[in-house]
């Protein structure tokens, strides 16, 4: 699909480049994370990468520090089928109901993206295990150096897994190494 102008702010975009810079810098793209497709919206865009589905737009405060901001992120390894409602309406999910967290985004081509997104889902999903199983692995590795640099000195390190993404993060850390979800 090629980008087609003159036809309001629903037109399909479909390369990264077509997406405004500070709109992508807001985006804040984790370690391995690539942009897949971009679709505008009416106050800015839904973008596709290779873990996950977000809404980047526009504030609307009038004395915002900055003009783009991070809207509702769904990462492909708990993000449902999209639906199409009403036609032009594309509803975002999560597959949980923990933190029932749903958009709806107008779109002219709403099925089509449907289609795309859905697309994407089991190799978002397969891409997240395998980052995951690296994440664990590098965790554990750190330790076994920690313990062999200490000397037989062992320091034991507290873990919890991540309620967004479920990869092992020490219980002291604010964010998930992995997905980037802030922790309590």
């Amino acid at each position: 699909m090629a980008f087609r102008s003159g036809e309001g702010t629903t037109d399909l975009v479909t390369s990264p480049d077509r997406i405004d810079r500070e709109a992508l810098s807001a985006l804040q793209l984790l370690a391995g994370e690539r942009v897949r497709r971009v679709w505008r919206t009416g106050r800015g865009y839904l973008v596709m990468t290779n873990l996950r589905c977000v809404e980047v737009g526009r504030k609307e405060q009038v004395f915002s520090t900055g003009d783009w901001e991070l809207g509702p992120s769904f990462f492909f390894y708990n993000l449902g089928p999209p639906k199409v409602v009403l036609g032009h309406y594309l509803r975002l999910s999560e597959e949980h109901e923990r933190h029932a967290v749903a958009v709806h985004v107008f779109f002219h081509e709403a099925y089509a993206i449907a289609e795309e997104i859905e697309a994407a889902r089991e190799a978002g999903r397969s891409e997240w295990l395998l980052r995951r199983a690296q994440v664990e692995a590098a965790s554990r590795a750190s330790e076994a150096r920690a313990l062999y640099e200490g000397r037989g000195v062992v320091y034991s390190v507290a873990k919890m897994r991540c309620d967004y993404c479920g990869n092992l993060m020490s219980v002291t850390a604010t964010v998930c190494p992995s997905c980037g979800a802030p922790h309590p």
